[in-house]
């Protein structure tokens, strides 16, 4: 059975800071493509939940995937209620352990 994908609320606005940083350097073709390179990241979090490095020192149950050669997404797992929880995406170095510390549930 795959598993539910809930976002924090900030995600959205985390992917359109991602854009528009990238249209700024590479134009919006590229910035769209490296946008669906975390859509296809957040859909297979359904079927593969437990993907990615644990980060336990950071969150208990925290799970960090590279995306798009320079992107980072962070997400928990329940497995109880069988759902991943995507607490932020980061892009070009961006800090997303400090991203994780303020968004923890």
């Amino acid at each position: 059975m795959a598993y539910n994908v809930r976002y924090h609320a900030k995600i959205e606005q985390d992917l359109f800071d991602i854009f528009l940083l990238i249209e700024s350097y590479a134009g919006s073709d590229i910035a769209h493509a490296k946008l669906n390179e975390f859509e296809k990241v957040f859909a297979n979090l359904a079927n593969f939940p437990h993907i990615g490095s644990l980060r336990n020192e950071l969150h208990p149950g925290l799970r960090a995937i590279p995306t798009g050669e320079k992107g980072v997404v962070c997400f928990t797992v329940d497995d109880d209620d069988q759902s991943a929880f995507v607490i932020c995406v980061t892009y070009a170095g961006a800090n997303w352990q400090a991203r994780v510390k303020e968004r923890q549930e």
